[in-house]
Formats: structure tokens, sequence, C-alpha cells
């Protein structure tokens, strides 16, 4: 039994480390979408501000995945300026994602 036991779980753990990118990539990409409705407005671009709305959405939008806080946080220090450089450059709010390849092309 132990055996079986001992079976199950490091097969658990290795679906877990071969499915992580394509979560990571789809959380990438709504975690993406999240920080550009938090800078879209103008107004708000000061990066204090853009970093604090981003904070609170994407804990809200995904506060029911465990530990999401610093996938939050690591998300927003690495990626909210690009988000910003984008709309500030012109790039249409709905092409900003995939433009930094976090989202996959539309049809």
């Amino acid at each position: 039994m132990k055996t079986l036991l001992c079976l199950f779980a490091l097969v658990a753990v290795s679906v877990a480390f071969v499915a992580r990118p394509l979560e990571d990539s789809a959380l990438n990409c709504l975690m993406c979408e999240v920080g550009v409705r938090a800078a879209e407005n103008p107004a708000d671009r000061e990066a204090h501000t853009v970093e604090d709305k981003f904070d609170a959405e994407c804990k809200k939008e995904f506060g029911a995945i465990p530990f999401i806080e610093k996938d939050c946080e690591k998300y927003g220090n690495s990626k909210l300026d690009p988000i910003i450089n984008e709309l500030e450059g012109g790039t249409a709010p709905e092409d900003v994602c995939e433009k930094l390849k976090e989202c996959p092309k539309k049809n």
C-alpha cells in the first residue's frame, strides 16, 4: 500500500511540473489583461497607482488560487512597465498582451 501511495505521489508531482507551463501561460495572459485594465486610463498611469490597482484587481480576480499574492506581486513587478509603455506608445489595449507575447494571437 505504501508503494502504491508513493507511486501515486510521484506521478502527481511529475504531472504538476509538466502541466505548469501551460497553466503559467494561461495565467500570464489573464494577469496581463488585468494589468492592461489597471493601466488603461491615461490619468492613472503613474507607476504606484497602476501597481496598487493591479494588486487589488489581481487578488480579487484570482483570490481563490492558493498563494496567488506572490504571483500577482511578481507579475506586477516585472510586467507592468512594459504594459504601460505599450499603452503610452499607442498600442490598442486589446492588442497589448498579444504584442508582449503574454497571450496567444487571436484569429
